[in-house]
């Protein structure tokens, strides 16, 4: 795993390089979509293919999107059925070498790409990439600079200097939280998506589901360098379903943890194996008996010969309601 700090090179030609294609998963984003799409047009690198997949939206953010004339964007309507599902669409019709997303109230920084690109080229065993971020408010005033899990972390726990976060490592501090915050700042190779396929069906943590999942397939790194504006806003969806949030919160863990037990957890190096580090590191949110009741649900599930039984958990909705009913929304 990589912590990328100094500045890499930039393309010769405007043109040049493997192509990139750009996902816009549009939903009532009429007011943030056009800088959306602008950002991408401001790109450096000029090798890109954007397809916006509008999911079902009320507002007049379909039209806008349609009103682009450039010859390198798509747009294509859906009825609404959730961002994963606009997000896989596009996937699937992308040509690209590499593969971005970019929510559309997000915005990318000119360079973003042409840094990038140029650092996993010359790396060939990365295979996914992010960067630090910009966070920015409705008005795109800047709140701050994320700097992967050196700051701004989405929960605290009591300990730190006893938990993984010790280690400054990117699988490590992946487990402990989405320091990522968001697939508008994924860089996916083209053989890690097909590889692991796309998005999950989680409708606040399918980004932090799907960087687990390319960190156990792969190398990956973060640039420091803040070549994203995330946008935080009251309509953002994280805030309006607080049960379900926490549900997805414990589920990314009992689904994922058992990917890292050898190369992180269980290593040869009894220091950073010590049981007290992973003790440390999960904050469950009172919720520990829904992250036990799922692990051991999934367990059993392997046992009996059924493949990512975790899926279930999302995908039979019974079956699912059983658990939401004791997820603690106050732990």
């Amino acid at each position: 795993m990589h912590l990328l700090k100094q500045k890499v090179g930039k393309f010769h030609k405007k043109t040049e390089g493997p192509l990139l294609s750009v996902i816009i998963p549009l939903y009532n984003h009429e007011k943030f979509i056009d800088q959306a799409i602008q950002s991408v047009l401001d790109q450096i690198y000029r090798s890109w293919e954007l397809i916006i997949i509008d999911d079902g939206s009320t507002d007049k953010s379909f039209e806008k999107a349609r009103a682009y004339t450039d010859r390198r964007i798509s747009v294509y309507r859906q009825e609404n059925a959730g961002a994963h599902r606009a997000i896989n669409r596009g996937l699937s019709m992308a040509k690209g070498d590499y593969l971005a997303i970019l929510n559309s109230d997000d915005l990318y920084e000119p360079q973003r790409f042409e840094r990038m690109i140029r650092y996993m080229e010359e790396h060939k065993e990365i295979d996914f990439a992010c960067t630090y971020l910009s966070v920015i408010n409705e008005k795109g005033k800047l709140l701050g600079t994320k700097k992967g899990w050196k700051n701004m972390e989405p929960w605290l726990v009591r300990h730190p200097e006893l938990s993984l976060k010790s280690q400054d490592d990117f699988r490590a501090n992946l487990i402990m939280a989405n320091f990522i915050s968001t697939t508008s700042n994924f860089l996916i190779r083209r053989r890690l998506y097909e590889k692991i396929g796309g998005m999950r069906n989680l409708r606040f943590a399918h980004d932090w589901d799907y960087a687990l999942r390319a960190a156990e397939a792969t190398d990956c790194v973060i640039l420091q360098e803040p070549l994203l504006q995330y946008r935080v806003h009251g309509a953002n969806t994280i805030s309006s379903d607080r049960k379900a949030m926490l549900f997805e919160i414990v589920w990314v863990w009992a689904a994922n943890l058992r990917r890292f037990y050898r190369t992180v957890l269980t290593t040869d190096d009894r220091e950073q194996t010590d049981v007290v580090k992973l003790a440390e590191s999960l904050n469950l949110q009172g919720n520990d008996k829904v992250f036990w009741m799922m692990l051991i649900y999934m367990d059993a599930c392997r046992e009996a010969g059924m493949t990512n039984p975790e899926e279930q958990l999302l995908e039979d909705r019974m079956l699912k309601e059983r658990f939401l009913k004791y997820v603690e929304v106050n732990g």
